[in-house]
């Protein structure tokens, strides 16, 4: 609309010197198109194919540009991408990251996970690794059940082999209480970085940042296996969906 009215003005002050409102408003469409899609070669090839007139190549080349390069100065998603964005998924930074991001903490948990009271002693700590199958640490909760901490077999090892402090000392009381936790609604992406950053291998999960009550555990060969899923499950959807469209159109 802008570039028709835009071409009606100047045709009607110089009508000899340049096109038809309808020259800049085809113009107007390739520079629109180009901007919206951020994809400036796709707007003028399909200009040129709509209209079969090779003389509007300059002037489609500079407008698409132009749109192009002002639309991303302004927001860096097309139209095509800005759903993704919405929903957290930066498709940007390549199809690996962009499926991790797109998988929610929640669906790759363990809620097996066993606590221990803050309150209890040394010994019985002990006890419950000496049951626990392959666990490195345990959240250590307080009386209302909520995380205060996670304590390992490193935190015992200077009183480990003194049975008066073992009985005496309690769990609350070596613990480490600068704890790293995710919740069901962080991706995976996130959770990546912070194995690859600490160089841990589990990390607790809690109902929320606020309310810290323990709903599972995280582990990085689960993050490996969720994520080596959801790309066979989309490359089989990817293939089934190109079977579909080949015998459509046959």
């Amino acid at each position: 609309m802008i570039g028709g009215a835009f071409g009606g003005i100047v045709h009607a002050w110089l009508p000899n010197l340049t096109a038809t409102p309808g020259a800049y408003a085809t113009i107007g469409i390739g520079a629109f198109l180009a901007a919206s899609t951020h994809a400036p070669m796709t707007a003028i090839f399909l200009l040129v194919e709509m209209t079969g007139n090779y003389m509007i190549i300059v002037p489609v080349m500079l407008t698409a540009i132009v749109g192009t390069v002002t639309a991303n100065k302004f927001y860096s998603d097309s139209i095509d991408t800005v759903d993704f964005t919405r929903e957290g998924i930066n498709i940007h930074e390549g199809r690996e990251v962009a499926i991790l991001r797109s998988i929610r903490v929640g669906k790759a948990i363990s809620e097996d996970v066993d606590f221990i009271s803050e309150t209890a002693n040394i010994n019985n700590l002990l006890d419950l690794f000496a049951i626990a199958n392959d666990s490195l640490y345990f959240p250590v909760v307080d009386h209302e059940g909520k995380m205060v901490g996670v304590v390992s077999m490193q935190d015992v090892k200077t009183i480990l082999h003194d049975e008066a402090k073992r009985c005496c000392h309690l769990v609350g009381a070596i613990c480490s209480r600068d704890v790293i936790t995710l919740t069901p609604d962080h991706n995976l992406f996130d959770a990546m970085q912070l194995f690859d950053v600490k160089g841990i291998e589990e990390i607790p999960v809690v109902e929320t940042m606020e309310e810290q009550w323990v709903v599972g555990k995280l582990k990085r060969r689960d993050v490996i296996s969720v994520y080596n899923h959801e790309v066979l499950k989309r490359g089989i959807s990817e293939k089934a969906e190109d079977i579909r469209l080949l015998c459509s159109s046959s």
